[in-house]
């Protein structure tokens, strides 16, 4: 089996014991730098445009960029998932079904 079907069956697998109550947590693995400027080019915005859009306050993002402070907890989160899932972000933000 390929190491893309036994990732998807193990997926399953945790899922299913999930949903049977047999596993209560799961491991999140979030790193431990985000790069927001990176991010933010990737998707092609200006600080201004990207700030507006995921409602964050236009001088985080700035520190942030610019090594003042550095993104923790729920913000760091949102970030990781900006990155890897931007247009589920964006749906969910608009109100867009999926």
């Amino acid at each position: 089996m390929s190491e893309v079907g036994e990732s998807i069956i193990k997926g399953m697998e945790e899922a299913l014991a999930f949903a049977k109550g047999e596993k209560t947590a799961a491991v999140v693995h979030i790193p431990e730098e985000i790069n927001v400027r990176r991010i933010r080019k990737k998707l092609n915005m200006s600080q201004a445009v990207f700030a507006d859009y995921f409602g964050v306050n236009l001088r985080t993002i700035q520190d942030w960029e610019q090594g003042r402070r550095v993104p923790t907890g729920a913000s760091k989160n949102f970030l990781f998932v900006i990155d890897k899932e931007p247009d589920a972000v964006r749906r969910t933000l608009v109100g867009e079904n999926a």
